[in-house]
């Protein structure tokens, strides 16, 4: 099946699937597997939580090259140091 083809779905009836779908009660029966990954995973100390400042985000953008070709993302380098300088200003 080639995905993409086919009539448009009508937004009313994708709304009301969804809803009925997000509106049932959920009654899951999980079985003995789970518990096996709970006591494999019960040793795992959590990570700290990371914290990324604006600060931080300047000085990677700060290192990254002024002109670029674009990267997967689409987005040139030189743009991001553009929007760091209109943040920083209004940061102020």
């Amino acid at each position: 099946m080639v995905s993409g083809t086919g009539p448009i779905p009508n937004q009313a009836d994708t709304a009301a699937f969804w809803r009925s779908l997000w509106s049932e009660p959920v009654n899951h029966n999980e079985g003995p597997w789970t518990e096996v990954v709970a006591s494999q995973c019960a040793g795992i100390t959590p990570m700290d939580p990371i914290i990324i400042t604006p600060d931080d985000v300047a000085e990677a953008v700060r290192r990254a090259p002024k002109w670029k070709s674009p990267g997967l993302d689409g987005l040139h380098h030189y743009r991001l140091k553009g929007i760091m300088v209109c943040y920083a200003v209004l940061a102020r």
